[in-house]
């Protein structure tokens, strides 16, 4: 938790500015408000996004802002709770009379925050977690989302890859913490699956507070499941699947990578039967786009790099610029649907928005696996295109 602990440090007043005033900065500032999961349980997903979306705006104040006009960001830490998130959501918006708020943290604070944005019309940026229904077509025209998790598209590619990378027979099980986002991307992995052919043998919902896995995780091993793929906040991902190596199941899992518990975990758990799905590049690969970064966030103060809070710090900055000054809601909200943002090395292609989809028209997966021989992530499945409207079409027939 140092890290939590370190970023909470620099919420220790109402407001925080991205880098300090400079003589160069003396205009007026674009103001930007930020709800996340700074401390709390979450916070090993979410506290190192925080961190690293600060270092990329010191970056961009220290460079001399956007036209002279400095970001000015005000983080308040909602724990993962809605009710925070809520109070949070209110003081930024109402009070601080920020153009954008972007939600870093857990699905469970989107309802409140979304309903003060919508009264205020205020663009919101979901800029750390899932992805939520708003922002996919015919999208809220206030929300929009620059993480790569999208439940029913994630779930859909990855029963896919199952059976692609199969010689035999696939016998799915499935996993999943005890939410709604969570059932809506397991229900779409077991629906597609079995129109593809595969045998769906078990699913294990787990609440929310579980701490002993092998209970769950038996009744996958006794189900006969040869694959079993894991939607949702990292624990409820990696539990089950340690569970399964101890009561000593052989057969592969696949969950969604998210790239710092990933990084992590591979060297850790030292298992080549653990895949893991990703929409934007883990930090093992060992880039030289994301080495790059690495050094410029260390450069801002940034003890370690999440990719997911660079991309959303970018679209940030990139919204900023698209809106010019004076920036208005109204302004950035407009500017922001037409929006392209690319980062290289980062993702397989741009996060492009429209009109009616803030998700992206086109969505990228890469599949990695880890190798123990090289003692390295590799990649199992090389980065593939999706196109999310065509996608989404899919889904609702084989929903009906």
């Amino acid at each position: 938790m140092a890290g939590a602990s370190r970023v909470l440090a620099w919420l220790a007043g109402a407001v925080v500015l991205a880098a300090p005033w400079t003589p160069a900065l003396a205009q007026e500032p674009y103001k930007v408000g930020m709800t996340a999961a700074v401390t709390g349980p979450a916070a090993i997903e979410y506290a190192a996004r925080v961190e690293t979306f600060r270092a990329y705006m010191s970056k961009v104040n220290a460079e001399g802002g956007i036209n002279g006009h400095p970001i000015q960001v005000i983080y308040e830490d909602d724990r993962g709770e809605p009710a925070r998130a809520a109070t949070n959501a209110k003081k930024v918006v109402e009070q601080e009379r920020v153009v954008l708020l972007v939600n870093t943290s857990l699905s469970a604070t989107y309802k409140p925050v979304m309903a003060t944005v919508t009264e205020t019309k205020t663009p919101l940026l979901f800029g750390g977690g899932v992805c939520p229904q708003e922002v996919f077509p015919p999208a809220n025209p206030l929300m929009f989302c620059t993480t790569s998790f999208a439940a029913q598209i994630d779930s859909d590619f990855a029963v896919r890859f199952m059976k692609e990378a199969s010689k035999g027979k696939v016998r799915l099980g499935t996993a999943l913490m005890d939410i709604p986002v969570a059932r809506i991307g397991i229900d779409t992995a077991e629906a597609v699956g079995r129109k593809i052919g595969l045998e769906v043998v078990g699913r294990i919902t787990m609440p929310p507070g579980t701490a002993d896995f092998t209970p769950f995780s038996s009744k996958l091993k006794d189900a006969g499941a040869n694959w079993v793929f894991a939607w949702s906040p990292w624990s409820f991902q990696v539990g089950p699947y340690e569970a399964l190596l101890n009561l000593g199941w052989q057969g592969n899992y696949l969950l969604y990578g998210h790239q710092q518990p990933i990084d992590a975990a591979y060297p850790r758990l030292n298992r080549e039967n653990l895949y893991a799905l990703v929409g934007a590049s883990i930090l093992a690969e060992g880039l030289p786009e994301l080495k790059a970064m690495q050094e410029t966030a260390a450069k801002h103060g940034a003890s370690r790099l999440d990719v997911e809070g660079w991309v959303a710090a970018v679209a940030v900055h990139e919204a900023l610029k698209a809106c010019g000054w004076p920036c208005s809601r109204e302004k950035l909200q407009g500017a922001m649907s037409g929006l392209s943002i690319t980062v290289k090395g980062v993702k397989g292609g741009p996060i492009q928005w429209s009109r009616d989809n803030h998700f992206r028209t086109e969505q990228w997966y890469k599949v990695y696996r880890w190798d123990s021989a090289r003692q390295r992530a590799v990649t199992a499945k090389g980065w593939t295109k999706v196109d999310v409207g065509q996608k989404l079409k899919e889904l609702r027939e084989t929903a009906k």
